[in-house]
């Protein structure tokens, strides 16, 4: 039976990062890494891997960082726990100290009629999965996507591009709807520019065909021929591990876990999308799985696996989200507007559009348009949503920075910031600051 102070079951990002950050932490532990799958991918990267990468080993998570800090790699697959021992498929028995579960989560097939037909296809984080659906995409004349969240519409946008029929199909009202709706129509505008079509308030109960798909019916009746159909409906945490371990869990919800991740189990932690999730505004159970939220956990763990070394006041999960679709980024932290009416919350929205650099002769440059959600007594920033280029993504960031601080619109109102004509939207017009100004002004009418 081999030994090793850590163990960490599971390969993605909250694994690798968990594995590192013990490595630094506590340099003469002995520490291995079990994971399924030989060659795991970067989640974030498979929507690229249908048009804008060559191959599907493109979007490949090197082993190069584990391999540098000594850290082992077994490929396996963990079936049982007895104390402080699992036991692996292949490789029988391994003793650990500290156990680590990152075991991920799994693509949602919906309960639709005809659905094990062939080429109908889930957003699967199986290389050799991706690389058949890859040729199918590409033998395909008609191309249906049921989903129109951040995966589908990035799947939408690559296929588009590919120059494929692309139809996509989401029951909300709105496509993107984590976003406002002003938002997800200009995401909707984009993908219709390019050529694809898209119907919202719809959703699949139908798949025809013999052997293979050749068309899907609508909840409305409508019939629809396709050849192929990729189902983008979210994901759920994989709770295989906690069952076999007999872990304290929420069905549908992730294995539960303290402030530092610890389970109902002593030495075994659970990080990333398995593990329960909640909500920073109001600490109920939240479905945000994010890569970023998975890593910031493994580092956390990574640190504190023999002694609380990183202290954590855990607030919950805010939910920053980004994308790409055509030329223009979307971004959302926080509170959206529909949110704040659905949660009977008192706000102030504030609004401030800008071209992110000065002059806007200058090449790169792109307009800037940014709403933000105020708490209405306490001035308190709750929520942020941006398009336009690039500079959309870090912009989140930070804006990310300002709502878990609680900075007030005062606070905003007084930001020393760095501007340059080449990287940035003019001091003058400044759209965070602008659109916090836009809010103070609503108050002062009051």
């Amino acid at each position: 039976m081999k030994q090793y102070d850590i163990v960490i079951v599971g390969g993605g990002p909250a694994g690798v990062t968990c594995a590192l950050s013990a490595k630094n932490t506590y340099p003469d532990k002995k520490i291995v890494l079990i994971r399924k799958e030989s060659k795991p991918l970067i989640p974030c990267g498979i929507p690229y891997v249908f048009h804008t990468l060559n191959e599907v080993s493109d979007d490949i998570l090197p082993d190069n960082p584990l391999i540098a800090s000594q850290i082992d790699i077994i490929n396996d697959e963990a079936t049982g726990k007895n104390d402080h021992k699992i036991t692996l498929a292949n490789n029988g028995e391994i003793a650990f100290e500290k156990l680590v579960i990152a075991t991920g989560s799994k693509a949602i097939m919906p309960k639709i009629e005809g659905a094990d037909k062939e080429n109908v296809f889930l957003i699967k984080k199986d290389k050799e999965y991706l690389k058949n659906m890859k040729a199918r995409i590409q033998e395909a004349e008609k191309i249906v996507i049921l989903g129109g969240g951040y995966i589908g519409v990035e799947v939408a946008d690559e296929l588009v591009k590919a120059e494929k029929n692309v139809m996509v199909i989401e029951m909300m009202n709105t496509i993107l709807p984590t976003m406002d709706d002003e938002f997800g129509n200009k995401v909707k505008e984009i993908l219709e520019k390019e050529g694809a079509k898209v119907i919202t308030g719809k959703s699949i109960q139908k798949i025809y065909g013999n052997k293979s798909i050749t068309g899907v019916e609508l909840d409305d009746g409508t019939k629809i021929d396709c050849d192929l159909l990729i189902v983008s409906c979210g994901f759920r945490p994989n709770l295989e591990l906690a069952k076999k371990f007999n872990l304290v869990y929420e069905e549908g919800k992730g294995i539960l876990v303290d402030a530092y991740l610890r389970t109902s189990e002593k030495d075994v932690f659970a990080i990333g999308d398995c593990a329960a999730k909640y909500d920073f505004f109001t600490g109920e159970f939240s479905n945000i799985m994010l890569a970023s939220t998975a890593m910031a956990e493994g580092r956390l763990v990574g640190s504190n696996l023999y002694s609380i070394k990183t202290i954590r006041q855990y607030p919950g999960v805010l939910g920053t989200f980004s994308t790409k679709i055509g030329n223009i980024a979307f971004a959302v932290s926080g509170i959206t507007e529909k949110r704040a009416k659905a949660r009977s919350l008192d706000y102030t929205v504030g609004i401030a559009k800008a071209v992110d650099r000065h002059p806007a002769m200058l090449p790169d440059a792109s307009e800037i348009t940014v709403k933000l959600i105020f708490s209405t007594y306490s001035h308190t920033l709750m929520g942020a949503q941006i398009m336009g280029g690039n500079s959309v993504g870090e912009m989140i960031n930070i804006m990310s920075v300002m709502i878990l601080n609680k900075m007030t619109d005062i606070d905003i109102y007084n930001l020393q910031i760095g501007t340059h004509p080449l990287l940035t939207a003019s001091p003058i017009a400044y759209p965070i600051i602008n659109a916090t100004v836009d809010a103070i002004k609503k108050w002062n009418k009051c």
